[in-house]
């Protein structure tokens, strides 16, 4: 039985610096793999070459050759509905589309793995999706601008695409990253039936707990090639703990943090950071967060929690001064009553989160998205003084980036992605630091290396407010824990 996909030497090159050298692989059917390796390691660009979104380079790029259609074929053009591709650079190019396209559009299209449906559905295939989606549990969301969904929703849009049209080959990208507890189970169950299906699935990940019984056999990247491939058991997950680093208050109304043989004053505190009373945010005519009342004091970090939709990543964007209360509420900031503006907010408070990473378009280096936080702008707008750059280049060394300052931002993999989106959210020193799943993508060296910066900024005083799903992978900082509740319609 000929393999579904080889690889013969294959070296894949981007923007001129290769990142695939001499790959030489061959995915039998019946064959469940996990992808793994550092951020950087070339896994994405791994699953692109199999997915035929890349090419190998045109001069000593080794073959690549499909077989899902019985011969032998360089190209994925004649054989693009056998395969199944999802990912977050999938889900930002959908993003980044400025017309009108609602979750039934972008399901549908999972029939023939198009990004538009130019064909008309068989009775037969619309019975298939309206039983798929309530499977997933889409609902409402097929009838939303793709636009207006969270990142978690959105996601499940995608996966539902892919496996709608019972492709012969699955490729998942970090597929569950932003998704909550239920759903993450969910959608790994429905990739498990797939497997039993007979659909053969490459998948890269991070984390043990997404070892599903099909992934028997591990691929393991290194700078771009392959040091291990193999079958294996599935893994048991392992989360690492680190000692919680706790402020002290003095009885004067400043406050004090204990750095070991050092103690930093930190002078005299607001009483609030935020209060919010009786605040409702409406998108779109629709409620989001109800009569909301809650407060957070300086030398407070809050988890915030709760299922995909449920209003998360817009309550960060109401602190953030991007959204404004429905008439009846009131948000106050920084120990005063007085409105703030938006510059004022954006220069006491750090931001990260996917829709920001999405954002970036231009082909800027890493130095110039981090400088761009100086000024909360998408890019440069403004001169970078001496005195800017200088603490660019600290902040650098500190995310363990300087190697990559001249890269270009979009060329870099999602996880390092989000290690520059933290440096930027802090370079301007903020007072208090929101992170929207800053987590997600990230490899256990580089996961270990953020909750350690996130434990040294709460020691900094910079207070912390993280969106995530896995609160066991925060650092052991004293948080608080704010949970959402799944009746909000949220974006």
């Amino acid at each position: 039985m000929p393999p579904l996909v080889q690889l013969e030497n294959v070296s894949v090159s981007l923007t001129g610096k290769r990142i695939l050298h001499g790959v030489n692989w061959c995915w039998q059917p019946g064959e469940y793999w996990s992808l793994r390796g550092a951020n950087g390691s070339g896994k994405s660009t791994f699953l692109r070459l199999v997915a035929g979104e890349l090419a190998p380079d045109p001069v000593e790029g080794g073959r690549r050759t499909y077989w899902l259609d019985g011969t032998a074929n360089p190209s994925a053009v004649g054989v693009r509905e056998q395969l199944a591709f999802v990912s977050p650079e999938q889900q930002e190019r959908y993003l980044n589309i400025e017309w009108v396209r609602t979750g039934r559009d972008v399901l549908l299209t999972g029939f023939h793995q198009t990004d538009y449906l130019y064909r008309r559905l068989t009775a037969e295939q619309k019975a298939a999706a309206e039983k798929l989606a309530g499977e997933l549990r889409l609902g409402p969301l097929l009838r939303r601008d793709v636009q207006t969904l969270s990142q978690g929703e959105f996601r499940r849009i995608l996966i539902a695409r892919a496996l709608l049209g019972k492709p012969r080959v699955l490729l998942l990208d970090e597929f569950t990253d932003g998704l909550d507890t239920a759903m993450r189970a969910a959608l790994l169950a429905a990739v498990q039936r797939a497997a039993d299906a007979g659909t053969s699935i490459l998948c890269a990940t991070h984390r043990d707990d997404e070892m599903i019984p099909a992934f028997r056999r591990r691929l393991v990247l290194d700078g771009g090639r392959i040091v291990e491939g193999k079958r294996v058991q599935s893994p048991k997950s392992k989360v690492q703990s680190q000692s919680a680093i706790e402020p002290r208050s003095a009885s004067d109304g400043s406050s004090t943090l204990d750095l070991g043989p050092w103690t930093l004053d930190l002078g005299p505190v607001p009483a609030f950071l935020f209060r919010l009373r009786n605040v409702s945010v409406y998108l779109d005519r629709k409620p989001v967060l109800r009569e909301m009342d809650w407060e957070m004091r300086p030398g407070e970090h809050w988890a915030i929690t709760g299922p995909n939709g449920s209003g998360k990543s817009t309550f960060l964007k109401l602190l953030l001064g991007e959204h404004h209360p429905a008439v009846g509420g009131a948000i106050h900031r920084f120990g005063e009553t007085r409105r703030h503006t938006l510059w004022e907010i954006r220069a006491r408070t750090g931001y990260a989160g996917p829709d920001l990473q999405t954002a970036y378009r231009d082909g800027l280096t890493v130095a110039q998205v981090v400088a761009s936080g100086c000024f909360a702008s998408i890019g440069l707008l403004d001169d970078v003084t001496p005195a800017q750059w200088q603490r660019v280049r600290k902040l650098l060394s500190e995310f363990i980036l300087t190697d990559l300052a001249e890269r270009n931002y979009l060329q870099l993999s999602y996880g390092q992605r989000r290690r520059v989106l933290l440096a930027r959210a802090v370079v301007h020193d903020p007072q208090v630091l929101l992170l929207d799943e800053p987590l997600d993508g990230l490899d256990a060296e580089s996961l270990a290396r953020m909750r350690e910066h996130l434990a040294v900024l709460a020691m900094r005083r910079v207070s912390l407010i993280v969106v995530t799903h896995r609160r066991e992978e925060l650092p052991a900082l004293p948080f608080r824990e704010h949970a959402f509740k799944a009746s909000h319609p949220a974006r």
